[in-house]
This record gives C-alpha cells, sequence and structure tokens, in this order.
C-alpha cells in the first residue's frame, strides 16, 4: 500500500513539474518574442538547400511586433512603395476624393497604382505558441491578403542574439527581423 502511494505521488509531482516546464518555457519564448523587430532579409531555398534573398522584399522595409500579451502585427514592403504618390492621408479615407483621383487616372497610372498597393503585405492577429515546439501561431483577424480573415499561420522560431528568424512551415521561405532598440 505504501509503495502504490508513493508511486502515485512521484506520479504527481513528475506531472506538476512537466507542466510547470511546459508553462516556463512558453513564458519564456513569449518573453523572447516581445518586441518590435525590423526585417533584415527574407529568403527563400532552392532545391540545393541553399538559400537566396527573396526578390519581392528585396530593397524592401518590414517590421513586426509582438505585445508579450498574445497581440501581433506584421507589415512588409516592397522597394519603392513609399515613392508612389497617393493622396494626403485625410482624403485618403474619402470616398469622394479616391473617386476623383480614380477617374482621373489613365490605364498606365491605374496599373501603376495596384502594383504599388499591392506591394504592401499586412496582417495583425493574435499570436500563440505552441508548447510542443518552437511554433508561432498567427490568428488573422485583418489582413490586407485576400486570404479569409481568421486564416491561421503557423511559423517555427529561432533566436540569434537579437535576431528571430521565422520560417514557413510549408513553404521554402524564411524571415530574419533584428530586435529593435
Amino acid at each position: 500500500m505504501m509503495i502504490l502511494i508513493r508511486f502515485y505521488l512521484c506520479l504527481f509531482m513528475t506531472s506538476v513539474l512537466l507542466i510547470a516546464c511546459t508553462e516556463k518555457k512558453e513564458a519564456d519564448s513569449r518573453s523572447r518574442l516581445s518586441g518590435m523587430f525590423k526585417l533584415y532579409i527574407s529568403e527563400n531555398i532552392d532545391s540545393n538547400g541553399v538559400w537566396h534573398e527573396d526578390p519581392w522584399a528585396k530593397g524592401g522595409a518590414g517590421y513586426i511586433v509582438y505585445d508579450g500579451k498574445g497581440h501581433m502585427a506584421v507589415h512588409i514592403t516592397r522597394q519603392g512603395y513609399h515613392d508612389f504618390k497617393w493622396l494626403p492621408e485625410e482624403q485618403s479615407l474619402r470616398d469622394e476624393y479616391i473617386n476623383r483621383k480614380l477617374d482621373s487616372m489613365t490605364v498606365d497610372e491605374l496599373k501603376a497604382a495596384v502594383r504599388a498597393f499591392s506591394a504592401s503585405y499586412v496582417y495583425a492577429g493574435n499570436y500563440t505558441i505552441e508548447d510542443s515546439a518552437d511554433i508561432v501561431k498567427h490568428e488573422r483577424l485583418s489582413t490586407s491578403l485576400h486570404s479569409p480573415e481568421g486564416s491561421t499561420v503557423r511559423r517555427s522560431f529561432t533566436f540569434s542574439g537579437d535576431t528571430i528568424i521565422l520560417r514557413v512551415l510549408d513553404g521554402n521561405r524564411r524571415l530574419k527581423w533584428i530586435r529593435m532598440p
């Protein structure tokens, strides 16, 4: 009887320690993810296993923010994105100015506008860390992409000093982000 009690006590203590370690790992990962990071490079891997800079993001800019409370946002723009001349901020929020601008544009100017606006990759949402691996799950609440709101993406993450590397799990892309001071 005493052996059985000791066995269950050991089993209980082991379970408590495992749960505590898992929760601590997630809290540590959440703490390390917390902050604002600037995109250093986006890369794709080729069939030989060699990483090359992704042409879409080359020369562009990007930021990702994790607030440490489960919320995140990312914005990546292509090179030249901020060079496009559009409407002033207040006018860009009012239909009459937008319609007037669109109606006055040539086909080539409209194509340039579509190219410029599609050169911005943005989404915001909630994030969780999967405790079984170093995986962060982004649950999109709002997105500039034509994917359904509420869609979820999973990224593996590793740290190297102040750099976080996020890797697309079902693709061939990784993004290196440097922590902002």
